[in-house]
């Protein structure tokens, strides 16, 4: 079964995911390092958060995964501020239809395996 894909989102240029660039990514600025991580059974749902982030001043960039896995879809936020980025996680983890984490990738980056 085909899945249709959301014409607000492109294709991404790696990875089966569709994305949309913020503003602040059109401005030239850079993301910072902690991401909003989303999660849902619900595509619909996550696509509407997601949109809805990217026309954020301070968003960079937003991604959706396309297909789930087991059921769950994934979404990225990436903003300029780590501020911004907590007070999104304190507001969206009281959801009761999405999960909401952080990921710090300076934390993270010496557990990654090399993939190079």
């Amino acid at each position: 079964m085909a899945v249709e894909l959301d014409p607000r989102f492109e294709p991404a240029e790696s990875g089966p995911y569709m994305k949309r660039d913020g503003p602040a990514r059109a401005r030239g600025e850079e993301a910072c390092r902690q991401k909003l991580c989303l999660v849902a059974t619900d595509r619909q749902l996550l696509a509407n958060v997601l949109h809805d982030l990217s026309l954020e001043e301070n968003c960079f960039f937003v991604k959706l995964s396309i297909n789930p896995t087991d059921g769950m879809y994934l979404g990225r936020c990436l903003l300029t501020s780590a501020e911004r980025v907590g007070h999104l996680w304190a507001e969206l983890k009281q959801h009761g239809r999405l999960f909401c984490s952080v990921q710090d990738d300076d934390f993270v980056a010496p557990f990654r395996e090399d993939t190079d």
